[in-house]
């Protein structure tokens, strides 16, 4: 009877976001938004699918399921995911209601925004222009060094099943360098966004020379993740400001058009990646990857801790368990020892699951109301300003850094995954860029002085 009322709160608290999604967000592009229905399309309905039905058919679901505790395990998690939901709306609210007239603001850009022209700037950005130069720079050494063009060819060579390029990939897959892997994730793209933009607005050549260069580049570094989901986010993340750059609202025409060109794109990845799935078996890998294998995950940690092992109180949580004094104990190795057997590789779960191993509720509660909190505030700071190029650069990033959030921790969603760091160094280059701007106009208009001491 408790398990069955839990099932019945968590449906209840998903259909009141898609609610708020529909009637309070409106269905605009916006950070926000895209947390809601991430977590909607992702850990909503499909959640209560791979619960109630799918699950049985996994062998990891069933030894969890075997455990004497799995209806405790069930309740726990049931519970998180209403909260999860709940707390995402009031930490939006929040927000909003501590700066209405920038809430405000922001609805009438977001309602305006088809009628808007998409602005640039008056200047020409020499400093963004420096930027894209020197990050395409530092991604060619990289690239170079790391020789990424053999790793992919040698990817593309693996003759084996899905196991040998899972190993091949292991082993090869991925830049060494955490900085590169930074800038790849969402820095990079945001700058692609920005230049490419500026660039067509205003005609300027060098920047959209540049601009390309680090598309190249950036693509480069996608595809040698040898991972499937990068590459294509890139290529929806590229569509995505496209779209952006017109309009802003959401139909049902257009939500069917994104799902076809998202399967279009998917598709040929997923065969070269799995090369025995034919025809319609790709989709229904693709459907597992992203539903069943999600929510699995989640499932995992849960059914870890603290039934398995305690609560790590911290310790979970590289920085935080240094400042405790904790010896850091990452529980994605824990729970693939656990449950997989295996090491060498981890298990990850959306941002509650690391928020439930380190605090319980109090962790969902928390870090929820700070998901929603941060990208309401994105918004806020960058949309309200209407339809301008880094507005629509910083939203691209958005997207992926949202996206990061369903399958990482909340810290290397907002630091790794790029959801903080992206926004903040545009707001960084802006004010650069402003203060380089007043010191021109200052040298500009001091009077010079000529050899005999006269003023010029």
């Amino acid at each position: 009877m408790i398990v069955s009322a839990t099932y019945v709160v968590a449906a209840l608290s998903m259909y009141s976001a898609a609610l708020y999604l529909f009637y309070r967000l409106r269905l605009y592009l916006a950070t926000s938004s895209f947390l809601l229905a991430f977590l909607l399309l992702v850990h909503g309905p499909a959640y209560l699918v791979y619960m109630l039905f799918r699950g049985s058919g996994s062998i990891i679901y069933e030894r969890i399921a075997r455990e004497a505790n799995f209806e405790s395990v069930v309740v726990s998690l049931n519970v998180a995911i209403a909260l999860m939901f709940l707390c995402i709306i009031v930490g939006i609210e929040a927000v909003d209601r501590s700066m209405p007239a920038r809430a405000k603001q922001l609805c009438l850009s977001l309602s305006a925004w088809k009628d808007q022209s998409l602005e640039s700037g008056r200047r020409q950005p020499w400093l963004l222009l420096a930027i894209i130069t020197l990050a395409a720079a530092f991604m060619a050494d990289v690239s170079l060094k790391e020789h990424h063009l053999a790793v992919i060819e040698g990817y593309l060579a693996v003759a084996g099943d899905e196991f040998e390029k899972i190993a091949y990939r292991q082993q090869f897959g991925g830049s060494q360098s955490y900085s590169y892997r930074v800038l790849l994730a969402s820095i990079a793209p945001m700058l692609i966004v920005w230049g490419g933009f500026s660039a067509w607005i205003q005609r300027w050549w060098p920047l959209f020379i540049a601009t390309v260069v680090l598309v190249a580049l950036t693509l480069l570094g996608k595809l040698e993740t040898l991972s499937k989901a990068p590459a294509a986010l890139f290529i929806i993340q590229l569509l995505l400001v496209a779209y952006l750059a017109r309009r802003n609202d959401v139909t049902w025409r257009v939500a069917f058009a994104g799902f076809v060109i998202a399967s279009v794109v998917f598709y040929p990845i997923i065969r070269v990646a799995v090369p025995q799935t034919q025809g319609f078996d790709a989709f229904s890998f693709l459907y597992y990857r992203i539903f069943d294998n999600s929510n699995e995950a989640v499932l995992e940690f849960f059914a870890t801790f603290p039934h398995r092992m305690p609560h790590t109180w911290g310790a979970n949580i590289r920085p935080l368990a240094f400042l405790l004094g904790k010896e850091y104990a990452p529980s994605y190795f824990e729970v693939l020892r656990l449950w997989h057997g295996a090491g060498g590789s981890s298990v990850t779960g959306m941002f509650i699951a690391d928020a439930w191993v380190d605090f319980s509720y109090f962790g969902v509660i928390l870090l929820s109301i700070l998901a929603g909190a941060v990208c309401r505030t994105i918004d806020i700071v960058f949309l309200a300003r209407g339809k301008t190029a880094i507005s629509l650069a910083v939203l691209g990033s958005a997207f992926i850094g949202v996206y990061n959030l369903t399958i990482s921790a909340l810290p290397a969603a907002f630091f790794s995954g790029g959801l903080v760091t992206a926004p903040l160094i545009a707001v960084l280059i802006l004010k650069l860029q402003k203060f380089l701007e007043v010191r021109w106009r200052i040298v500009s208009v001091v009077p010079r002085r000529t050899s005999k001491g006269e003023l010029g």
